[in-house]
């Protein structure tokens, strides 16, 4: 039986330019709770240091829903370019937690910045067979399915209405 973690790469494959890439990070913690984009971008004062994203696939034991077989929930870390090396500020790593690295959801929030509310997309879940895009919401978590992986489909709650488009 096929993994989760390698349909999820093979699905979202589909609609990456780049290749995804499991990649081993040092967590260091250090940062904020929540806050994984500020937390890389608070390591840009060091010399070679650069911001690089993608996910985190979380282990299955961790999950709170037993349904669940697995959670990818998208994230940003650092790399240290001389040493040639990840490492993630970011404090409450789950352990065991795989790194998977996007070079195209990097890319989409450059391309889109001023026109995105959150520069994080949203979590992707696997369970039952299926994907489905998840969302924190007041009243609990929100899944929807998800009949394809793409970016602009993750990043769809957080892109503000152009406004250009609108007169």
């Amino acid at each position: 039986m096929e993994s989760a973690l390698l349909k999820f790469l093979t699905r979202r494959q589909a609609f990456c330019k780049k290749t995804l890439d499991i990649v081993c990070v040092e967590s260091i913690g250090g940062g904020a709770v929540n806050t994984c984009l500020g937390n890389a971008h608070d390591q840009l004062s060091q010399q070679g240091i650069t911001i690089v994203s993608g996910w985190l696939a979380e282990p299955l034991e961790q999950l709170q829903n037993p349904q669940t077989k697995r959670q990818f929930t998208q994230h940003w870390w650092n790399f240290d370019e001389r040493s040639r090396e990840y490492f993630d500020t970011s404090p409450e790593i789950n352990k065991g937690a795989i790194y998977i690295l996007d070079y195209d959801i990097a890319l989409y929030t450059i391309d889109n910045n001023e026109d995105l509310s959150s520069c994080v997309s949203r979590s992707i879940v696997y369970r039952s067979g299926l994907f489905y895009t998840l969302e924190y919401a007041s009243t609990g978590y929100d899944l929807q399915l998800a009949p394809d992986l793409s970016t602009e489909r993750l990043f769809a709650p957080y892109l503000r209405p152009n406004v250009h488009q609108l007169l």
